[in-house]
């Protein structure tokens, strides 16, 4: 399977085959898309809760760890990088990862520091000779401010910017005797990253049990996300 994408078809025969387990319930190809659509947003709206999670723990914020850097590589198809207007002013309508600062043609990922700690730096003529990094702080809703011991930086400051969201889902189908069957044609597919395929397929169990109000297929979602949990905490 592709690094990014995740078939809908796969996805669908696993979930009716979990939720007909028992003779527990039926999802309508309708009620499928819906609760599918549900799942890939929510865990791509985790993996911004689970990036700010990993980034507020990091000491070092500009040495990115395993699971930092697992959680940008999941959002790569929604990133690019933007010029911070003046050094200053960051794009709007998205959002914005690491900060880079080009020095002496090279790009590197700045540190975010406070205003009080580079006041400080710079206002000690001891520490402001060791002063050769190049960090930012926040000021106010989409602005930043990048300093260097010598003075603010106001060009050569991007940002990785990210925009968009994955695009709607679709199980295509054709009637035939009376019963759905897959069309792959009609069909639109997950845009978020393979190894989300067992979350995904717990997710629209969570919401199938919820919509047809059976406590045992919602338990048993939950068990089966317990478990996955355990196993990712492993690694």
């Amino acid at each position: 399977m592709a690094e990014f994408g995740i078939n809908i078809d796969t996805v669908y025969q696993t979930v009716q085959a979990l939720a007909n387990k028992e003779q527990r319930g039926y999802l309508t190809p309708q009620e499928f898309n819906l609760f599918a659509n549900q799942a890939q947003m929510d865990i791509f709206e985790q993996y911004f809760y689970d990036l700010g999670a990993h980034t507020a723990q990091s000491e070092d914020m500009h040495v990115m760890g395993d699971a930092i850097a697992l959680l940008y590589n999941k959002l790569e198809p929604w990133l690019s990088i933007q010029v911070v207007s003046g050094g200053t002013t960051l794009p709007p309508d998205g959002r914005n990862g690491r900060i880079f600062v080009n020095r002496n043609g090279i790009r590197r990922t700045l540190r975010l520091g406070d205003q009080d700690e580079i006041r400080n730096l710079r206002g000690s003529r001891w520490h402001k000779a060791g002063f050769d990094e190049t960090i930012y702080f926040e000021d106010g809703h989409n602005r930043i401010q990048v300093w260097t011991g010598a003075a603010q930086v106001t060009s050569g400051v991007t940002c990785e910017h990210i925009v968009g969201r994955p695009n709607l889902v679709y199980w295509g189908y054709v009637i035939v005797n009376e019963k759905p069957m897959y069309n792959p044609t009609a069909s639109a597919h997950f845009e978020i990253h393979s190894n989300d395929q067992t979350d995904l397929i717990i997710k629209i169990l969570k919401l199938a049990g919820i919509s047809i109000e059976d406590d045992q297929l919602y338990g048993m979602a939950e068990a089966e996300d317990g478990a996955n949990t355990q196993q990712e905490n492993k690694h």
